[in-house]
């Protein structure tokens, strides 16, 4: 992963980061370093994308919540569907608009019932699941 200039609690990365010297990062696009980035940004931080995404994520990610099967069906079909996977635990897709920052919307099915939540882009299958069993175990059992 690249490192990246972000306000920590904020929604958005102020821009990727370019080594220009050992332990010397500036703005890919602005070229400004943390310094004065730190001007127009109060509390930016350097750090590695995948630790900002994973912050972005546990403060506005949401936890599975049980949703109708037509909210399920009108997402399907209405909505850009990122990506679609079909198997032995049940459907799941991911809606290509990100909600908040870079989190998407996850709609899962299975014996009759259906999940919706925030997530990271890259969440995958087999996570979904596992979300989903650790957060609503009665209800996917059930």
């Amino acid at each position: 992963m690249q490192k990246v200039f972000y306000v920590p609690g904020q929604t958005a990365i102020i821009d990727y980061a370019r080594e220009i010297a050992p332990n010397a990062w500036a703005a890919r696009c602005s070229w400004l370093m943390l310094q004065e980035i730190r001007v127009r940004h109060p509390g930016a931080v350097l750090g590695d994308e995948a630790e900002f995404l994973q912050a972005q994520e546990h403060a506005h990610g949401t936890r599975p919540q049980r949703v109708t099967e037509s909210r399920y069906d009108y997402a399907l079909s209405r909505g850009q569907v990122l990506d679609f996977h079909a198997g032995d635990a049940g459907d799941s897709f991911i809606l290509q608009g990100r909600e908040i920052g870079d989190l998407v919307r996850v709609y899962a099915r299975a014996k009759g019932k259906y999940w919706s939540f925030l997530a990271l882009p890259t969440i995958t299958h087999a996570e979904i699941w596992q979300r989903i069993r650790r957060d609503q175990p009665r209800l996917i059992d059930n």
